[in-house]
């Protein structure tokens, strides 16, 4: 809390200062403005591994190291979420300021890196309202706390950054790619999504055909009819079949989508938990394809987009997070853990850090955006679902199909209002709105239609995890 009697001392004898700051600024926010060769603010994480748990404190710009992390405590360790942390504060206060007398902690390990700063910054437990000491001392306020080495500085790549200057940077050319696809096989596409790419792709193709093709798995053509029922189409008839839930409801384009979806994820396994686990994963996605499918009937005709492609484009514009745990197990079960402990850093800065530091080496310069995109290209899907893929977190994008990448720029944006997807945001994206010509109300509206939907979206999830 604020007014610790150490704390209190500090203060009074001018070892420590209070700073006052915007009580709408984030931590990161906060960092960015305050942070010099001198200075650093602090940041933590509980950490649990078998019956011991760990307060960890390090610079904001570092990442865990997670291989040295589990030497020091001794097993593998896991980040506990935030929303389960309140009983280690004083009075379960669940504020963000750093606990300086913890409960129901077995040990609390400093960066050994702090020592490089002559200044320490650390939130306190009202709002605006930052704490400023020297580093040493830091271990004064913070009783029992030892000083390791468990942290790396982070790369300087920012989420938000445009790609636009720097796209060859990042991504690999055609010897390069040929170099990894003989180095990884790509997953072959499904029978499955094959034969509904074959139909997507005949004119002359019926419903029948596409129930026909559904209707050989029984768990697929279940959700599809569980889809046509949903709230989201408020449809009032009765539907027992796939062809009357195609026909009548979804149409034959937004279901060919759903079933591509539906049979692409069967293909890339990946551990279930986690925040870029298959059920974060997949939450994710179709929150995404809902909000999508959405929004692009607000847009104007000059940008109006197909519901279905923006549907597909919401479900698989990260499946680049996929392939990456198909290919670099080891990678992706330690970027796993670091995107858990960093949910305020960019996810592109995170996947250079843990894809740097063993076989993924080769995938550096992709990232999951442009391993998704290649993926895509490789299995023959729309040329939209391709770009949205590559370009969904470059804003300033302005290529062929680009109010897609920026729909579901958009998306992640709104959604990230809820804590939902591999960022955290504290307002809307105004100009994302004003490129794709959507009032920002309408936005937000829409949103708030979906997240009272969560019943039908919880089941969607389901199907597609299983």
């Amino acid at each position: 809390m604020l007014h610790t009697h150490q704390l209190i001392e500090l203060l009074q004898s001018k070892a420590a200062k209070l700073i006052n700051v915007n009580p709408a600024n984030t931590l990161q926010q906060n960092a960015n403005n305050l942070s010099n060769p001198t200075t650093t603010v602090l940041r933590h994480s509980f950490l649990s591994s078998k019956n011991t748990v760990t307060l960890v404190i390090l610079p904001f710009k570092e990442l865990i190291d997670f291989k040295k992390m589990d030497s020091l405590i001794g097993s593998p360790a896991s980040i506990i979420p935030y929303k389960d942390c309140s009983h280690y504060y004083i009075n379960n206060d669940k504020a963000h300021q750093l606990p300086l007398k913890p409960k129901n902690t077995d040990k609390i390990f400093i960066a050994e890196s702090v020592h490089s700063y002559e200044f320490v910054i650390f939130e306190s437990a009202k709002a605006g309202t930052l704490i400023q000491t020297t580093a040493e001392q830091l271990a004064t306020l913070i009783q029992h706390s030892q000083f390791y080495s468990f942290s790396e500085k982070a790369p300087a790549i920012e989420l938000k950054t445009p790609y636009t200057s720097n796209q060859k940077q990042f991504t690999p050319d055609k010897e390069k790619r040929q170099q990894l696809e003989r180095l990884y096989k790509l997953p072959a596409m499904p029978q499955m999504a094959n034969e509904l790419i074959i139909i997507k792709n005949d004119d002359k193709a019926h419903v029948c055909d596409l129930a026909r093709i559904i209707q050989q798995d029984p768990s697929l053509s279940a959700q599809i009819i569980r889809h046509a029922k949903s709230a989201f189409f408020n449809y009032q008839g009765d539907i027992n079949s796939v062809n009357e839930a195609i026909s009548r409801v979804l149409g034959f384009n937004s279901a060919i989508n759903i079933c591509l979806g539906l049979s692409l994820s069967k293909k890339l396994k990946n551990p279930p938990d986690g925040p870029l686990g298959l059920n974060e994963f997949w939450k994710h996605a179709i929150y995404s394809a809902t909000l999508a499918q959405s929004l692009s009937k607000h847009l104007p005709k000059a940008t109006r987009l197909r519901p279905d492609l923006a549907y597909l484009c919401g479900l698989l514009h990260n499946i680049g997070f996929l392939l990456l745990g198909h290919l670099f197990q080891p990678e992706f079960f330690l970027l796993n853990r670091l995107y858990a402990a960093n949910l305020t850093s960019s996810i592109t800065c995170i996947e250079k850090h843990a894809l740097g530091m063993g076989a993924g080496q080769s995938a550096i310069n992709m990232g999951h955006s442009e391993l998704g995109a290649w993926l895509l290209e490789k299995w023959g899907l729309p040329e939209e679902t391709i770009t949205t893929a590559r370009q969904h977190h470059s804003f300033n994008y302005s290529g062929q199909h680009s109010h897609y990448s920026s729909l579901i720029g958009l998306v992640n944006n709104a959604l990230g209002l809820h804590g939902l997807g591999d960022h955290r945001e504290e307002t809307l994206n105004e100009d994302l709105c004003t490129k794709l010509n959507i009032k920002p109300s309408v936005v937000l509206n829409e949103l708030d239609t979906l997240m009272e939907e969560t019943n039908e979206i919880e089941m969607t999830i389901k199907q597609f995890v299983a």
